[in-house]
């Protein structure tokens, strides 16, 4: 009876599991879909401005002193006002380039007579690297500033021919003791100056007649005015200046919409807040309940079939124990 009477606890005890354990995978296959999976998400709040243009500027390359090439603090473009946001010095080494360059020189008292050059040594400066160049260049233009007489023409002549009562100027016979002046126009055609550039005011005797070879002569100085003028050259040509070793100063600008706005600021804004969604809201938590299921129906069998490899086992052993009890 004893042994009997353990045997039916034994068996109550596992029915009791068995049943417990049914209930309990039922409960979970009937409840699986009402289980609901969080997705949590990011939270983020943005309010975007609409803002200006960026505008990039770099100063001339320079050697030395960074002052005067600061960046000023606004500019204008294009119709637009940009201030300064941020500035920086930069070290760089300039290209070798070839360009275009002019010099000019002022020549001052030109008169008829000169001719100007063709061609001068010009010295070129580029003032923001310092760097100072020697080269020939062409004329290319000539510029008359003004015009002026000048006073201080002289020119030496000299009387072949010299006789007591005459004496030859070229093919002209002049009398002796005739004041030079009144032929002052036979002595600059004589000298081949035109009366429109050149005026004589006064000729005298410096010395008295000589002999040379022959011949007597005698020398005189005739002073009057020239018409001079001052004249700038402009003398240009290709020019190549070397790398160097230089600075540059970059100033970075935005666009002032305050100044420049003419139509209303444009705002985006966006949201998206954390929350729950239940498991059946959407194709991704379709899949998570499928394999819910799956999974549940899957260890139920496994339960079922070691449940029953149990009671096989126990009613294998209560088979066996019966003899033994008689």
């Amino acid at each position: 009876m004893i042994r009997i009477c353990h045997l039916t606890k034994q068996a109550m005890t596992t029915k009791n599991f068995i049943i417990n354990t049914m209930f309990l995978i039922f409960l979970s296959f009937l409840t699986g879909q009402l289980v609901s999976y969080g997705a949590e998400e990011l939270i983020e709040r943005r309010k975007d401005i609409r803002t200006g243009d960026v505008l990039t500027v770099d100063s001339p390359a320079f050697v030395g002193s960074s002052k005067e090439y600061a960046p000023l603090e606004r500019v204008i473009k294009e119709g637009k006002e940009y201030h300064l946001t941020n500035s920086e010095i930069l070290d760089i080494f300039t290209e070798e380039k070839t360009e275009y360059t002019e010099s000019q020189i002022l020549y001052e008292g030109v008169e008829y007579i000169d001719r100007m050059p063709e061609t001068a040594w010009v010295q070129v400066i580029n003032e923001d690297l310092k760097l100072k160049q020697t080269v020939e260049l062409p004329v290319v233009s000539q510029v008359e500033e003004r015009s002026y007489w000048d006073y201080n023409f002289t020119f030496p002549i000299e009387v072949s021919g010299y006789q007591e009562d005459t004496y030859l100027l070229g093919d002209r016979e002049i009398p002796n003791g005739v004041p030079l002046t009144d032929y002052a126009e036979e002595f600059l055609k004589y000298l081949n100056l035109p009366g429109d550039y050149y005026q004589i005011t006064s000729i005298v005797w410096t010395g008295e007649p000589v002999e040379r070879n022959g011949d007597m002569v005698r020398n005189a100085q005739a002073r009057g005015k020239k018409l001079v003028k001052n004249i700038t050259a402009v003398y240009g040509g290709a020019v190549t200046a070397p790398s160097v070793h230089a600075q540059i100063y970059r100033g970075i600008y935005e666009e002032d919409r305050t100044k420049n706005q003419t139509d209303p600021l444009i705002y985006e804004s966006s949201e998206t807040a954390g929350y729950e969604r239940q498991a059946w809201n959407g194709y991704r938590k379709m899949v998570r309940y499928i394999i819910t299921i799956t999974i549940t129906l899957t260890v139920l069998l496994l339960l079922l079939i070691i449940i029953l490899i149990l009671f096989e086992k126990k009613k294998k052993a209560e088979s066996n124990s019966e003899p033994d009890s008689q």
